[in-house]
């Protein structure tokens, strides 16, 4: 008997198999593409993020910047900052002359009639004859704080009744100081001024009523009738001075002007020698 011929086997492929599924599953082709329609339609699509533009807050920012800077610098050009009023420093004033001892002299905002007393009790040490003595005034504020005083200050706390042009023309440098001699007992001041002319003009004004804001530095017995004493030239170490002479023939007070930048006032012509004649030998700097 002849051998019947042999069966090639079905090859199995993914179209076989999905027919197989849809006659087993009673399904059409139609039906399985709607499944994957609805179910790619279901699925959360991500949206790529937008790249973020940092070029928009650079610029932004540049601009708000000039803005800002026009504003301020347009401010403090129409309306400058006003300066604190100062009153007094925080160190005292370098000497203007070599001295031989600093006292440095505190007294209260609230009772400024201590300065004047403090200023007696220096006057009438007995030191030796030739010393002078720098006096670095520094006041106590009601606020608690401490201040060394400067020129207008002094001026204003020993009340003197000088022309408004001479305190207008005053450097804040000043020395206070106490002079010693071989026949009195001093108090002078050096005052730094700004112009010469001005500051001789105000003296010579001044010359009517000086000797009443040094009053408390001179003897009772030297002022007697000195409504009838006037100031006069004098020449005090190659320097030219005024001086008050009393009715003995005594000065009492008198000033001149160092190298056209520094005033001084004391209370005896010994005192203005001994203060010329330091100045001459070392002049500030």
């Amino acid at each position: 008997m002849a051998d019947e011929p042999k069966k090639i086997p079905n090859i199995r492929t993914l179209k076989t198999d999905a027919e197989i599924f849809m006659k087993e599953k009673q399904i059409s082709q139609l039906d399985i593409a709607r499944g994957a329609y609805r179910a790619g339609r279901d699925v959360p699509r991500t949206v790529p993020a937008q790249s973020f533009n940092y070029k928009i807050i650079i610029f932004a920012g540049l601009a708000v910047l000039i803005v800002g800077l026009a504003i301020f610098f347009a401010f403090r050009l129409f309306f400058p900052a006003t300066p604190a009023p100062q009153s007094g420093a925080e160190k005292p004033t370098a000497n203007f002359l070599p001295v031989d001892g600093t006292k440095e002299i505190i007294f209260s905002e609230a009772n400024p009639g201590a300065l004047l007393s403090a200023l007696l009790e220096e006057r009438v040490k007995n030191l030796r004859f030739d010393t002078a003595v720098y006096l670095p005034i520094k006041i106590l504020k009601n606020t608690g704080e401490e201040k060394f005083l400067a020129a207008p200050d002094l001026a204003r706390s020993l009340a003197w009744q000088a022309p408004a042009e001479f305190l207008g023309n005053l450097q804040p440098d000043f020395n206070l100081l106490a002079v010693y001699g071989q026949n009195s007992r001093d108090i002078a001041v050096i005052l730094k001024i700004k112009n010469f002319p001005s500051a001789l003009a105000s003296l010579f004004n001044w010359e009517k009523t000086i000797w009443q804001d040094f009053k408390p530095f001179l003897q009772t017995e030297d002022i007697k009738n000195i409504s009838q004493f006037a100031f006069a030239d004098d020449l005090i170490k190659n320097n030219d001075a005024r001086v008050l002479k009393n009715s003995q023939g005594k000065i009492i007070l008198g000033y001149s002007i160092f190298n056209h930048q520094y005033v001084i006032i004391s209370t005896s012509r010994e005192a203005l020698s001994t203060i010329l004649d330091r100045l001459i030998a070392l002049p500030p700097r």
